[in-house]
């Protein structure tokens, strides 16, 4: 895939549209467009502007909402 997009599996994919539809206000107002593009059973998402976000952030979020980096 072209350079700058963060591939996703599907779950992951899923975790990151649930993500978005939390925040749109916030990134409508921010005008903060992404792109999707998938091949086979990966998806690969591009922030189209990394100003106020950027696709880590947006993942490190999710990681922190769904509770991967909490110990046992």
């Amino acid at each position: 895939m072209e350079e700058g997009f963060t591939k996703l599996n599907r779950n992951q994919f899923r975790y990151f549209e649930e993500w978005l539809s939390k925040h749109l206000e916030e990134l409508y107002e921010n005008k903060i467009a992404y792109e999707v593009r998938w091949q086979d059973e990966d998806f690969y998402v591009k922030l189209c502007d990394e100003s106020s976000y950027t696709i880590d952030d947006i993942m490190l979020d999710i990681q922190q909402e769904v509770g991967y980096n909490t110990p046992n």
